[in-house]
């Protein structure tokens, strides 16, 4: 074998490994950062530290991997003490609405101290970046995700911006833009909503119907110049 070519074919090894060290290094200081973010958020529990870590999952999403990303919403969810919520950075693509309203039994008695879990589809329709080429709309890994706890008048508010339909119809029929809302209190029942939209195209007789059935929130939006806003309350049963 030619001298040259042997030392080409060192070269091209020591070019790929130094690569392969290069990559490894770069995973490692992202993996650190997840941790490191998380850490200081557990000392400090500040909200600037909150929404750091927050805008990590849904403006680096691909970046990290799944474990870092369930790793990084229980430490959302653990640490979301505030009514209010942004599943969004401002970079985000869409309309940007607000939803707010009360957590309620069937009283109408404010619930305090509810947990919500939020999460959406983007303006494409896609929960993650993997389901335009997998087709399969993964819910149970959505890059637009946040939590809340209702204060101490049941109250609650988030800012996003307003989901698509899926691309793909089901069953033949058009899936209405919805919010995934699941709720947990001390006393009551496990809520699971999906909240619409009355304006929604889709909102055909069928999915009203199956809207009212199920119970899910329609929510009517107010289009104005300071914004486009919703109010829904929300009502939880006991156990």
């Amino acid at each position: 074998m030619p001298i040259a070519f042997c030392r080409f074919c060192l070269l091209s090894f020591l070019f790929c490994t130094t690569l392969q060290q290069a990559w490894a290094q770069v995973q490692a200081r992202k993996t650190n950062q997840v941790a490191t973010l998380i850490t200081q958020l557990e000392k400090s529990h500040s909200r600037s530290d909150y929404e750091t870590l927050h805008a990590l999952l849904s403006e680096h999403y691909s970046e990290l991997s799944q474990e870092e990303r369930e790793s990084l919403r229980q430490a959302l969810r653990k640490n979301a003490n505030l009514a209010k919520e942004t599943l969004c950075t401002t970079n985000e693509k869409g309309t940007t609405i607000t939803i707010s309203g009360r957590v309620i039994d069937a009283k109408v008695k404010p619930i305090a101290g509810a947990q919500l879990h939020l999460y959406q589809t983007d303006a494409k329709g896609f929960y993650s970046p993997s389901d335009a080429a997998t087709g399969k709309m993964n819910e149970q890994d959505p890059r637009l995700e946040g939590f809340l706890t209702t204060d101490h008048n049941g109250s609650y508010a988030f800012t996003t911006i307003r989901p698509a339909s899926y691309p793909k119809p089901y069953q033949g029929r058009l899936i209405p833009q919805h919010i995934h809302i699941n709720i947990t209190a001390k006393g009551y029942a496990a809520a699971l909503f999906q909240m619409v939209f009355a304006d929604d195209p889709a909102m055909n007789d069928y999915w009203v119907d199956w809207a009212k059935k199920a119970n899910f929130p329609i929510v009517s939006l107010e289009y104005a110049k300071t914004g486009v806003r919703g109010n829904k309350d929300l009502t939880m049963t006991n156990n």
